[in-house]
C-alpha cells in the first residue's frame, strides 16, 4: 500500500499546530482526518473510514484526553497505529512501553520519518 492509501486521523487541540502537522502529512501524500476537539475525534473514530494512523498531539484534554481516547479506541481499530507528541518527558517514558511517544520540540524531518516508521510496523495492542 502506498502512503497515498494511508489515512492519518491527526488529534491536536491547538489550531497552528493542527494546521502544521496537517500540512506535513498532506505534503508526503497522505490523507488527513483532522480533529480539534474529543468530540471530532469520537466522529472521525465511529466512521467507517479505514483509519492507518493516530497521530495525537498532547496535551489533549476533554472528557477523553489523549491516552483514554487511545486505549477506548485500539480494541475496535486494532489494526490502527499510534504515535504521541508530547512535552512531557514523564509521559513520554510512562506511554512509550505500549505506542511510540516523540518528545516535543521535534522537528518536522524527525517527526516525518517516525510517521513512516510507525506507518509501516506491526500494530501495538496494548491489550493482548
Amino acid at each position: 500500500m502506498s502512503e497515498t492509501d494511508k489515512v492519518v486521523l491527526l488529534l491536536a487541540e491547538q489550531a497552528d499546530q493542527l494546521w502544521r502537522l496537517e500540512q506535513l502529512l498532506l505534503e508526503r501524500g497522505y490523507a488527513v482526518l483532522s480533529a480539534g476537539d474529543t468530540e471530532q475525534a469520537l466522529d472521525h473514530l465511529a466512521s467507517s473510514v479505514v483509519i492507518d494512523l493516530m497521530l495525537v498531539d498532547e496535551p489533549f484534554a476533554g472528557p477523553h484526553t489523549g491516552p483514554a481516547l487511545i486505549q477506548s479506541s485500539l480494541p475496535l481499530r486494532p489494526l490502527t497505529r499510534v504515535l504521541v507528541l508530547t512535552q512531557d518527558p514523564q509521559r513520554s517514558a510512562t506511554h512509550g512501553r505500549s505506542y511510540p511517544v516523540l518528545l516535543k520540540p521535534v522537528g518536522l524531518d524527525e517527526l516525518g520519518l517516525a510517521i513512516d516508521v510507525a506507518l509501516h510496523s506491526p500494530p501495538v495492542q496494548p491489550w493482548l
